[in-house]
C-alpha cells in the first residue's frame, strides 16, 4: 500500500447512517445521454475536516476546526462531505468516483454558510477512492459498487418508462402542454 493509499482510505469513510442516493446525471446537452450515479455521504474525518479549513482559511474564512496556533474558529460550524460514483454509458465502462470530494459549510456564522467547495481528485487518487469506496460497500452492505449502480440504473430506466407513459384519458393535444 502507499502513502496515498493509506491517506485516501483514512479519509474516506462512508457514513452508512446517512442516506445513500441512487440517481442519475447526463452528458451533452443537445442529445443528452443519462448514466446512473450513486452518492455517498462521508464521515468528517480529522483529515477531510483538516483539508476544508485549509481551503476555506485560503479564502479568508476561520476554520470549524481548532487549531493549535490558538486562532479563533467557527465552533458551530460543521462539513457535509459527499462523493459520488458512475458509469459511463456504452460497453466496456468501468464504474469511476467523482473527480473530487465535495463538501458543505453547515451553521457557521461565515458567509460561506451553505457554500460547497470541492478537493479535487487526481485519476490515480478516484481508481484509489473507487476501491476504497467498493470494500466499504461490499463489507457494510453486502454489494459492490457495481451492483449499486445496476440498481441505479434500474431506477433510472423505471423513471424513464414512467415519464413515457400517458394515461389513455389525456387527449393528444394536451400532452405536453398546460392543462387547465
Amino acid at each position: 500500500m502507499t502513502l496515498t493509499e493509506k491517506f485516501i482510505s483514512d479519509a474516506v469513510r462512508i457514513d452508512f447512517g446517512g442516506e445513500i442516493l441512487y440517481g442519475s446525471d447526463q452528458v451533452f446537452d443537445t442529445h443528452p445521454v443519462r448514466f446512473p450515479t450513486v452518492e455517498f455521504i462521508l464521515k468528517a474525518t480529522d483529515v477531510l475536516v483538516e483539508i476544508a479549513d485549509r481551503i476555506r482559511f485560503d479564502k479568508g474564512y476561520p476554520p470549524v476546526y481548532p487549531r493549535a496556533d490558538g486562532m479563533d474558529y467557527d465552533a458551530d460550524g460543521f462539513y457535509n462531505f459527499y462523493i459520488g460514483i458512475s458509469k459511463l454509458p456504452g460497453d466496456g465502462q468501468a464504474c469511476r468516483a467523482d473527480k473530487c470530494i465535495s463538501f458543505v459549510v453547515i451553521n457557521s456564522d461565515s458567509c460561506d454558510n451553505e457554500d460547497m467547495y470541492s478537493i479535487e481528485l487526481s485519476e490515480s487518487d478516484q481508481e484509489i477512492a473507487r476501491g476504497v469506496l467498493d470494500r466499504q460497500c461490499r463489507r457494510y452492505l453486502g454489494k459492490s459498487c457495481e451492483e449499486l449502480l445496476a440498481e441505479a440504473e434500474s431506477a433510472m430506466q423505471e423513471d424513464v418508462s414512467d415519464q413515457n407513459n400517458v394515461p389513455e384519458d389525456i387527449p393528444a393535444e394536451h400532452i405536453g402542454g398546460i392543462i387547465t
